[in-house]
């Protein structure tokens, strides 16, 4: 990507965060800001992933920061945000991409635990992040900012995972909408994605231990029904770039945005 492709996009030195920015969407989103020219700070609580991401990506454009942590943890997001500040002063670009699957477990077998878990990842941790963030983009001169939401399907069905995940994903599209009513009028602009079936990314992990066969038998009874083509993390960063600073997009806010092949429009 030559210079002027890379200015083109209007990321060029500002500073954007990507949470679960050490693998799959995330990492993919980080090198295509990267290429753009963009300070990015990528925080992750796997450190031996953390450690391969910024091994890799390092040699790119823009300015890569890393930084392990868990951010359901409110002491070490306050970290996050001081270390950006102290770093590069104020944040432009807020991407809440790091989330965890549940089991599929329906309401009348889900623990209060694993419940609690997804939650926290999935919500509560975007919640912390977004007030953060808009506080940061606020403090600017001109205050402006963009923040993006990885939501998924499971943010507008009701058996597309299980209950913890439904729930959160449900709770994502809300605060989106109220974060852009809001902040639209004060120049900061929130959105989300509402994502397809996705190559390349962690989300089978959540698996290993199992998972409840009969949630997971209706999941896929509804996909054997209308089997999803997938999508490709590279081309889902390319919207997350044109989203944050793409000519013309700067009207977007508080849209839901299906990234899924047309699946929705077949199955929703």
């Amino acid at each position: 990507m030559t210079s002027s492709e890379k200015n083109s996009t209007g990321l060029a030195g500002k500073t954007c965060l990507v949470t679960g920015g050490a693998g799959g969407l995330g990492k993919a989103v980080t090198a295509a800001f990267l290429d753009a020219g963009a300070n990015v700070v990528i925080c992750d609580i796997n450190a031996k992933r953390i450690e391969s991401t910024l091994a890799e990506l390092r040699t790119r454009g823009g300015n890569l920061t890393a930084v392990t942590a868990d951010i359901t943890d409110h002491d070490q997001v306050l970290s996050l945000f001081d270390d950006i500040a102290g770093r590069f002063g104020t944040l432009d670009v807020l991407v809440n991409n790091a989330a965890v699957m549940d089991r599929f477990d329906p309401v009348g077998d889900i623990e209060l635990d694993l419940w609690d878990n997804v939650l926290a990842v999935n919500l509560t941790a975007p919640l912390q992040l977004s007030k953060f963030a808009v506080r940061s983009m606020l403090s600017k001169p001109e205050p402006a900012g963009c923040i993006i939401n990885i939501a998924s399907g499971a943010a507008t069905a009701g058996w597309l995972a299980g209950t913890a995940y439904t729930a959160s994903k449900h709770g994502l599209v809300g605060l989106t909408k109220s974060t852009a009513a809001f902040y639209g009028p004060k120049g900061i602009r929130c959105n989300a994605l509402i994502m397809g079936v996705m190559v390349g990314t962690h989300m089978h992990e959540a698996f290993l231990d199992g998972c409840h066969k009969e949630g997971r038998q209706k999941v896929e009874e509804i996909f054997s029904g209308h089997r999803p083509q997938t999508c490709k993390v590279d081309d889902v960063a390319g919207i997350c770039l044109s989203l944050a600073s793409g000519p013309g997009w700067g009207t977007v806010n508080g849209a839901l945005i299906a990234v899924d092949n047309g699946w929705t429009s077949v199955v929703g």
